[in-house]
């Protein structure tokens, strides 16, 4: 049975090898294809006109999603934080590519830091929590491409990483998101629920399918196949799989992503303990600033330590660590 199976595998990859590059020859030599349509007509030399635009969009795709490059020196320099005890570390994902990321470590008391720092190192403060900031593939310092599937690999090298660490409470990890990072941490909990004790997203959608129907309402995107989409993130399918606790936190001046979509992936979400959290004047990468923001984020964390102590029946010093 192994021999069939093998034999099957070869072919599937042959024959998308095969579409890619008859894909990638149809994409450059578009425009000669539209001049002998012109000239000549015929329904073959139509076909690949379509298939020809249909793999630029597909390829575009990736541009309207991915901005490594914003702003212009994040591939040279990442600002590192200063007075706060901090490691600078570069892991390897399971396809190989290497990547950095930063922990902030909470060490307990008041740190003398002022309201301009970082979102991060406001949730180190606020939630006395350890913070795991990491670099997807093609952003900051770490190496690769960015992909759907490159940043599932490194959220998951992320948390196995944060999983060997005797210093940190394996019981305690908290996977946050924002926009797209949101799409990632709903997968990375929905593949670790006993490894992953709650989740945060923020401002996220239900679906690249789902975003791509709103932003081209004038056009017929709900009607194209999932195939069509070379990003998916299927939130709204993943969140179904999360029954740990989870927030949801929503800007309702969010004009990126429409704040309906937060409802509901909550509406969705399978928990026993689940809360959305809204802002008014929340917009999509500011809602962080906003008043009771930091509030909503300790009440949870803090509902979140003390089921885990009626659970454990002692008293945990530990602190919770947010990836």
């Amino acid at each position: 049975m192994e021999k069939p199976w093998r034999l099957w595998g070869s072919v599937e990859r042959c024959a998308l090898a095969l579409a890619s590059w008859s894909w990638g020859a149809c994409r450059i030599s578009l425009l000669a294809l539209i001049l002998t349509f012109h000239l000549y007509g015929g329904f073959f030399l139509l076909a690949l006109i379509l298939a020809s635009v249909a793999a630029i969009l597909y390829k575009f795709q990736d541009v309207l999603l991915y901005f490594p490059d914003q702003p212009s020196s994040s591939r040279l320099y990442v600002a590192m934080p200063t007075g706060i005890p901090h490691e600078n570390v570069y892991i390897r994902t399971k396809d190989g590519v290497r990547l950095n990321l930063i922990l902030l470590r909470y060490t307990g008391g008041d740190s003398n830091i002022g309201h301009r720092v970082p979102n991060a190192l406001l949730m180190l403060v606020n939630l006395k929590a350890n913070v795991v900031l990491v670099d997807y593939r093609g952003y900051g310092k770490s190496e690769g491409e960015p992909s759907e599937d490159g940043l599932y690999l490194d959220a998951q090298a992320t948390l196995d990483y944060v999983m060997t660490r005797p210093d940190l409470d394996k019981t305690k990890v908290m996977v946050f998101g924002r926009s797209l990072g949101g799409a990632v941490a709903v997968r990375l909990a929905s593949a670790n629920p006993h490894r992953v004790a709650a989740i945060v997203v923020e401002n996220t959608f239900l679906s690249i399918p789902h975003m791509a129907a709103t932003l081209f309402s004038f056009l017929p995107m709900r009607l194209l196949p999932l195939w069509f989409y070379r990003n998916q993130f299927l939130s709204y399918r993943q969140v179904a799989l999360c029954r740990m606790p989870s927030l949801f936190v929503s800007g309702l001046s969010d004009q990126l992503i429409p704040p309906v979509m937060m409802k509901q992936l909550y509406e969705l979400s399978p928990a026993r303990t689940k809360r959305l959290a809204i802002f008014s004047e929340g917009t999509h990468n500011d809602t962080w600033q906003c008043q009771g923001y930091f509030a909503a984020l300790e009440q949870f964390v803090k509902d979140l330590m003390n089921s885990h102590t009626r659970e454990e029946s002692v008293q945990s010093t530990a602190s919770v660590t947010i990836i």
